[in-house]
């Protein structure tokens, strides 16, 4: 059995760069990328005319799939969810949760470590998005699960738990936030300011105790305000920024991007980019797991959400989208075919920028020598072809 395969006469997306290569893969990586036409002994050819190769898609936002729930407490769930994704072309994921008892949040991570040794997509760890939340700015979130950060609470997970938690979103203007935010530095985790109205001041004060990342860019973050700068002189008032401009300041903090067309307008995606560039910008499905289902009605967060045309919207409060029911590969396909964003920069942006984010970066998110062979494939308009992870071209289970 031949141990070598050439994807051959396909247009390889490095994601960097676009380019009429070849790509060799063997034992589970990436050997070569070779001009075309060369043909060797022992090889198995793939022919990839008209289709675009590129690396995996790396989703570090994403809280289900296929109607099953990643806060569930069964590994089954998870492998399912995540093999529902990894159909759509994401190969390395961190299931996420919501803002629900701590009880739960343990059980789903317990949940999804008994799932990372079973399922064949690359599961990198989990994601705690919720409970240490602005109550204003809590979006999806049910407001009595949301309260200030607790060391009683959060220590016991982190100790059983810190090297698996990938990342944790918080607004980081609580009470105890920033005690967080060391904490998860302690521990290796990405701190995130996500449903936050921070100061500038205290998002730099968070940037200082370790916070390096934000989470959703727009969605439930607080903006510019009119307010005294100098209240010890004078009751005028001017413009002090906030989150959002914070984090197109500051280059020391990454951000995420839902390009649904729902979340975030494309304009804003520009001047992200414009901003920050493509290695500090990544993009994220956030889908519920109603993804993949039927339109109709759902329990997301033990509230009742409705997905009709395309998007996930809280029944009782119709102005709040609950997540996306778009996988990340949709994304990709929004801001490329949508948003005008040329496609290595696109991809990049769900694959290269992710894994660098997750520490990953060395292993998976980029078509180089090296790096796990795990690919995805499109066609012209950017549907998925195939998918391969470590080497092996993947097919879903019955």
């Amino acid at each position: 059995m031949n141990s070598t395969t050439v994807l051959a006469n396909g247009t390889l997306i490095s994601p960097f760069r676009s380019v009429a290569s070849d790509l060799v893969i063997g034992n589970g990586i990436i050997e070569d990328i070779r001009p075309r036409g060369i043909r060797r002994e022992n090889e198995t050819y793939v022919d990839c005319t008209g289709l675009f190769i590129g690396p995996g898609l790396v989703d570090i936002h994403v809280h289900g799939g296929a109607g099953h729930d990643f806060i569930s407490s069964d590994p089954a769930d998870i492998v399912a969810g995540s093999e529902f994704h990894l159909q759509h072309g994401t190969t390395s994921l961190t299931p996420s949760c919501l803002s629900i008892p701590f009880t739960q949040v343990e059980r789903a991570i317990s949940a999804t470590r008994a799932a990372a040794g079973k399922c064949a997509a690359n599961i990198m760890g989990y994601h705690v998005e919720g409970v240490y939340l602005d109550r204003e700015y809590r979006g999806g979130h049910l407001s009595e699960y949301v309260h200030d950060p607790d060391t009683a609470e959060y220590d016991p997970i982190l100790e059983k738990h810190g090297d698996f938690i990938t990342e944790w979103t918080l607004a980081p203007e609580l009470p105890g936030a920033t005690d967080l935010i060391r904490s998860c530095r302690k521990h290796g985790i990405v701190a995130s300011a996500g449903h936050t109205r921070a100061s500038y001041e205290q998002f730099i004060q968070s940037i200082e105790a370790g916070l390096s990342h934000t989470t959703h860019y727009c969605c439930c973050m607080g903006n510019m305000r009119f307010e005294s700068l100098q209240p010890e002189l004078t009751t005028g008032k001017g413009f002090a920024p906030g989150v959002l401009e914070a984090v197109l300041l500051h280059d020391e903090v990454t951000t995420e991007v839902i390009c649904d067309g729902f979340h975030v307008h494309p304009a804003f995606i520009h001047l992200l980019l414009k901003c920050k560039g493509p290695s500090r910008v990544c993009m994220v499905s956030d889908t519920v797991f109603g993804v993949g289902m039927p339109e109709g009605e759902i329990v997301v967060g033990n509230q009742d959400v409705v997905i009709r045309n395309g998007i996930a919207i809280i029944k009782d409060r119709p102005e709040i989208i609950a997540s996306s029911v778009t996988p990340l590969v949709g994304m990709l396909r929004f801001a490329h075919q949508k948003a005008g964003i040329a496609l290595p920069i696109a991809w990049e942006m769900a694959s290269a920028t992710p894994a660098r984010i997750l520490g990953i970066g060395d292993q998976k998110g980029a078509l180089s020598a090296g790096k796990d062979a795990d690919l995805l494939i499109l066609d012209g308009d950017l549907n998925v072809s195939s998918v391969y992870v470590a080497g092996r071209k993947w097919k879903p289970r019955r």
